[in-house]
């Protein structure tokens, strides 16, 4: 209860420095950051409401109440609607009580559109605000519990890139070796963070969001393999790089280039240090090097308990990384119509640098014979 109460005080010193009357959460995210109820919501209306002031107080739809009664929280279930009137009541009372007809609201930024269609109606002299950014800088920082939940949930990726390695293997299939790691995670309790695991073979190893294909891998294949387990709801995410047999002179050198890439990220990123200098400090190897223009995306991106989340180690952002901070460090090379290189551990800014929560990455390419 008391985590949720500390998670709950940053969130509404937040509201009252930007001016927001009332958040709503809607997501399963958010829900759960501010009380520990992960049941996602459908296509009934459903928020977790929070004022300035005072504890939240939950609105959903029938089939949900006692399942938000149970909330870890503790936050009490106050407006219940059935499917058989409709929400429009428990909202006119939900106004009332609030005072939202002329508030400042923010949303979710991923708060379903019939939703927000739905309170704007009913609103319509309320003002509605992205609440994207604000949440955000609220998540960003992990507390004590989130790291642990991030370090278990490392732990269990690591632990089933074994696996799939094991399948990195003449005759396998790209779905083999995905297979593979889905199963590992399932059989430890984990489940993945995103879609099916990434696995880019041969010349689709240079599409860094290729799709899983049933494509048997070839000796000298390159072979990218991308994804993230789940502890307690807070995702990991990692990339390594492997070759059936021996790996070319070229993929070799290239994947020193991102290694020296990574490790010179993983040294800029310090309390204190904006964002894009991380960034920058990756790009610069690349650059060097001749490889510039095949370095396609950012660096990293935030992690907790969705995959992708502030902070965002990128040129045009503005954040500076504090104490708390998760991210990925992920610069990659990729040569159309030959092959490609990502390397990507997650790290947590520390009072003392840069942790990492994954296993150290390989200085060369994983070969496998």
């Amino acid at each position: 209860m008391e985590l949720y109460r500390r998670r709950l005080e940053k969130l509404q010193q937040a509201m009252l420095r930007e001016g927001v009357d009332v958040y709503l959460a809607a997501t399963q995210v958010n829900m759960q950051y501010l009380s520990g109820f992960s049941e996602p919501p459908l296509e009934r209306l459903m928020f977790l409401l929070v004022s300035q002031q005072g504890e939240p107080v939950w609105f959903t739809p029938a089939l949900s109440a006692e399942s938000t009664a149970t909330n870890p929280a503790g936050w009490q279930t106050r407006y219940v609607w059935h499917d058989s009137d409709g929400p429009s009541r428990a909202l006119e009372a939900c106004t009332r009580d609030y005072d939202l007809e002329t508030a400042t609201i923010a949303v979710d930024d991923e708060m379903p559109a019939a939703f927000l269609l739905r309170l704007q109606e009913a609103l319509p002299a309320a003002l509605f605000r992205a609440g994207g950014e604000l949440m955000g800088s609220v998540r960003a920082v992990k507390d004590a519990d989130e790291l642990r939940c991030m370090r278990e949930a490392a732990r269990l990726t690591d632990d089933a890139l074994a696996s799939g390695l094991e399948r990195c293997m003449e005759g396998y299939s790209e779905w083999a070796v995905a297979l593979a790691i889905q199963r590992a995670l399932f059989d430890m309790g984990s489940k993945l963070a995103f879609g099916i695991p990434l696995v880019a073979s041969g010349a689709m190893s240079a599409m860094p969001h290729h799709t899983t294909s049933q494509r048997a891998l070839q000796k000298g294949d390159i072979i990218v393999i991308d994804f993230g387990g789940v502890y307690e709801g807070y995702c990991s995410d990692i990339t390594r790089v492997a070759c059936v047999g021996r790996a070319s002179d070229e993929a070799r050198a290239v994947y020193e280039i991102v290694y020296e890439a990574h490790m010179h990220a993983r040294e800029t990123a310090k309390p204190g240090v904006p964002a894009r200098e991380v960034d920058r400090a990756a790009r610069a190897v690349i650059e060097k090097a001749g490889y510039g223009d095949y370095f396609v995306h950012r660096t990293g991106h935030g992690i907790g308990l969705s995959i992708h989340e502030p902070p965002y180690l990128a040129q045009t952002y503005d954040g500076i990384l504090e104490v708390g901070h998760c991210f990925t460090i992920e610069p990659g090379i990729y040569l159309p119509g030959k092959f490609g290189v990502r390397i990507e551990n997650v790290y947590a800014i520390t009072e003392r640098g840069c942790e990492s929560l994954n296993a150290e990455p390989p200085m060369q390419i994983r070969e496998i014979e």
